[in-house]
């Protein structure tokens, strides 16, 4: 029963797969081109990419305007801009999950405040807000994953808070309580585990919004700076040559689109899946 309920088409299944593919590549990239990316090769700057004339079979992807391997740096970029996504990600759903309950089980005074600053959060956008804190703060990426989590967890906190109070009402709640259960097991044991699925899905669907959102900081230059990179801040760095060599900034542009595509397009099957409001 459940593997068929949760047996994914066929072109869910190659987008899982290649996001899979994507990310262990990424994660990797240390160990597989062990580099110094503050080192230059002047002498070897802009070589195109081999399927265009000119290119060399030692540069899959060409060079860029300092001579270094821009496949490699292409791996690097994705590694440190996924894993900024998912720890904020990560920050932002716990964060988001823990004052959802709050302001759903106590509700009172506690849920009037938390869904005040919530509501204050929400009318600001996020860039702006990222905006803010990256140029009071200093840009590195534990720094940056903070700022994607803070900039994200009120919609995480509205949708938990909406889920508890849902589910303070049902009857098998009340019989726990009734029965001498305390506010912690009521917690972990129901609440916790009713309310996994919409948290799962909006998860899938907001990991595609921190990819963007860390990726536009980088651009701005309030990301990942040099010589480390980041997907965004290899966008930046080859705007200023899209006329004679547009793969420095085309190529990376790309690779956030797919990214984006494929985690919110998985997001999409997945509410379609664990949404009970959505079953015909």
């Amino acid at each position: 029963m459940i593997a068929r309920r949760f047996k994914a088409p066929l072109f869910i299944a190659a987008l899982i797969a290649s996001f899979l593919a994507i990310f262990v590549l990424a994660m990797l990239s240390p160990v597989l081109f062990p580099v110094d990316l503050g080192a230059t090769d002047l002498l070897n700057r802009l070589i195109p990419p081999i399927f265009l004339k000119g290119g060399q079979a030692k540069y899959v992807l060409g060079t860029d305007f300092l001579g270094r391997d821009f496949l490699i740096r292409l791996f690097y970029a994705t590694r440190n801009s996924l894993l900024i996504a998912i720890a904020g990600l990560l920050i932002s759903s716990a964060i988001g999950t823990l004052l959802g309950v709050l302001a759903g089980l106590l509700r009172g005074w506690v849920d009037l405040v938390i869904s005040f600053v919530m509501d204050v959060l929400m009318s600001i956008p996020s860039i702006i807000i990222a905006i803010v804190l990256a140029s009071a703060m200093e840009a590195d990426s534990v720094t940056i994953a903070l700022i994607v989590g803070f900039t994200g967890f009120a919609s995480f906190t509205r949708l938990v808070r909406g889920q508890t109070i849902q589910l303070k009402e049902m009857s098998f709640i009340e019989s726990s309580r009734a029965l001498g259960a305390s506010t912690t097991r009521i917690l972990f044991e129901h609440v916790l585990v009713n309310i996994s699925s919409p948290l799962i899905v909006h998860a899938s669907m907001k990991l595609g919004s921190f990819i963007l959102l860390e990726s536009s900081l980088s651009f701005l230059g309030l990301g990942i700076q040099p010589p480390d990179t980041s997907l965004g801040a290899m966008v930046s760095d080859g705007r200023d040559h899209l006329i004679n060599n547009w793969w420095l900034a085309i190529v990376p542009s790309l690779i956030i689109v797919i990214i984006v595509l494929q985690v919110s397009l998985v997001g999409d099957w997945l509410r379609d899946r664990l949404d009970p409001k959505l079953k015909s």
